[in-house]
């Protein structure tokens, strides 16, 4: 007998599951709950589970616990391996036709918007019984994720590391890939004769405007990063955390917009609206897709990253503006 042999036969294999679950929680009641486990059954198990790894795993900082270096490099490898198990007893490969899965991703509103239909008509025909939940994503976006309440979020790499994932050590536990690239453009009402003359910066600067706004700290807005970083103001008489409404209040009203080149080019064939080249350089959206690292070797998130790289395709590559 091995040496790896005689490890695995005297180590408990269901102390595993417990320690993926103290791993992502950080917390023994939260994962105790997510175990249908006692508190002191999850204790027990903790303690055993040092004793094996000759570490503490989880050590108090603060109000709350964290990782030590040597729980942080168990995640991926114990994720791996518990997949591997699921599949075995599972007796056959991950099948998108058979799968019933739900899918929850987390992203602006206006993506759901352009993307959905591409990816209803996909899972329609390739995945039957396959749901996906889109949800809004938000400034704590980074620790749903790592909880798995979501299993991928959409957003600009702008934002990534300004907004959301403000720490290198939290980065460090995701994957991140380009998924669709979404110049700005402006927005105004269709009668609009000052806008369709042609608007310099300083005169654009001057017109009240509707903004995004992530929440209520967060504007996770690279038209409101760039005003900062150029020192510069705007007048936003509406500021919304829902991108899709931005055009319905540029047609009702005074206010112009930025918005996605996407969402514009859906906006003008429906509302009375048109669209001109940005008066501001704002930078172009970089949207990508990010999961766990620790979720790499999942075969049913691997299918949905690709599913979402097909239905990106819904992105306007023609200017609204032209």
């Amino acid at each position: 007998m091995d040496e790896l042999e005689r490890r695995l036969r005297v180590t408990n294999l269901n102390l595993l599951p417990v320690l993926r679950e103290v791993l992502k929680h950080r917390n023994l009641t939260r994962a105790a709950e997510a175990l249908n486990l006692t508190q002191s059954a999850v204790s027990n198990s903790l303690r055993r589970l040092r004793e094996h790894f000759d570490d503490e795993l989880l050590v108090k900082d603060g109000r709350g616990l964290r990782l030590t270096e040597k729980a942080r490099r168990l995640i991926g490898p114990l994720e791996a391996a518990l997949t591997a198990v699921s599949e075995v007893l599972a007796g056959e490969a991950f099948a998108p036709e058979r799968s019933q899965r739900r899918y929850r991703i987390a992203t602006a509103d206006y993506v759901t918007a352009v993307m959905t239909p591409n990816l209803t008509r996909l899972l329609g025909e390739e995945a039957p019984h396959v749901s996906v939940q889109m949800v809004t994503a938000r400034s704590r976006s980074a620790e749903d994720l790592r909880l798995e309440n979501i299993d991928l979020l959409i957003t600009p790499r702008q934002i990534v590391s300004a907004a959301i994932f403000d720490a290198p050590k939290v980065m460090a536990e995701f994957a991140v890939e380009d998924l669709a690239r979404d110049p700005f453009v402006c927005l105004g009402r269709a009668d609009d004769a000052q806008l369709a003359a042609g608007l310099s910066r300083e005169a654009y600067l001057r017109r009240p405007h509707a903004s995004f706004f992530l929440d209520l700290d967060v504007h996770a807005s690279l038209e409101h990063a760039y005003l900062m970083e150029q020192g510069i103001s705007q007048f936003d008489r509406l500021l919304t955390s829902d991108f899709s409404v931005l055009p319905l209040v540029a047609a009702a009203s005074d206010c112009l917009t930025l918005v996605p080149s996407s969402l514009a080019a859906a906006a003008v064939r429906s509302l009375p609206l048109q669209a001109v080249p940005s008066p501001i350089p704002v930078p172009d959206l970089e949207l990508v897709m990010i999961w766990l690292k620790r979720r790499d070797a999942d075969p049913e998130i691997a299918w949905l990253r690709e599913a979402l790289r097909r239905c990106a395709q819904a992105f306007s590559t023609s200017d609204p503006s032209a």
